[in-house]
């Protein structure tokens, strides 16, 4: 569905090529969190990284994950079974071997703003922003496994929520507040794990568009969220 800086190809899952895994949901975030923000969202943190803001981050990138004490930034895409895994199923992490391994015990959170969905309206893809709707980071579900021997994150999917439903059939894992704090700080079996690995509540997020500029990975600017750069009857066009 999207493409890296790389042009390498995503899949979600841990077989290349299998027909169920090679369109990737999470494929697109931006965060324009500070340090102050981590801290006050998750407010167990020790240490937090210098983080600059970036709009529109793509697999292969650095992403800010949070743990139970630390906040680091790591490669995007870890070692699957045959290629680079941005996005894993909830549904194989639970169901056992190495990822579920990973899910017992390397979890982190993933902090964004925001991240992106397309809708298609003709011939056209139209990027969509999703935040949440109080305006709070989003923390998104990962694991942290390995890239050619370094730390690397991949982001956990679930089936969507109304909200995202007619944009893509995955969604990735947004977990509460209260879940985020247990996701990396509690002591957490396969039953209560599968229990947030499910789509978040309707109106959780919002969505808004936006412009064609965030189809260009090279784009990272805060106009990516302006709603002043949309083309005229953007919104219009959208709604399709």
């Amino acid at each position: 569905m999207l493409r890296t800086r790389e042009q390498s190809q995503l899949v979600e899952g841990d077989v290349v090529g299998a027909p169920e895994t090679i369109a990737v949901m999470c494929g697109r975030v931006g965060s324009s969190l500070n340090a102050s923000d981590l801290v006050t969202a998750y407010p167990w943190l020790r240490e937090v990284p210098a983080v600059t803001a970036r709009y529109n981050i793509a697999p292969t990138d650095p992403l800010l994950v949070v743990d139970g004490e630390r906040a680091d930034l790591v490669r995007w895409g870890i070692d699957g079974g045959g290629g680079e895994l941005f996005n894993l199923r909830a549904e194989t992490a639970l169901k056992g071997g190495f990822y579920q391994h990973l899910l017992l015990t390397s979890r982190v959170i993933v902090p964004v703003s925001h991240f992106y969905e397309w809708r298609t309206v003709g011939s056209r893809r139209l990027p969509v922003a999703v935040l949440r709707s109080d305006g709070a980071p989003i923390s998104l579900a990962g694991l942290v496994g390995r890239h050619d021997g370094a730390p690397a994150v991949t982001i956990l999917t679930t089936t969507p929520n109304p909200d995202l439903e007619p944009l893509h059939n995955r969604m990735p894992v947004v977990l509460s507040d209260h879940d985020a704090h247990a996701w990396v700080r509690g002591k957490l079996g396969l039953d209560r794990l599968a229990s947030m690995l499910t789509p978040c509540p309707s109106g959780f997020l919002q969505l808004r568009p936006a412009p064609p500029l965030a189809n260009g990975v090279h784009n990272e600017g805060p106009e990516l969220l302006d709603p002043n750069a949309l083309p005229p009857h953007y919104q219009l066009d959208l709604i399709g």
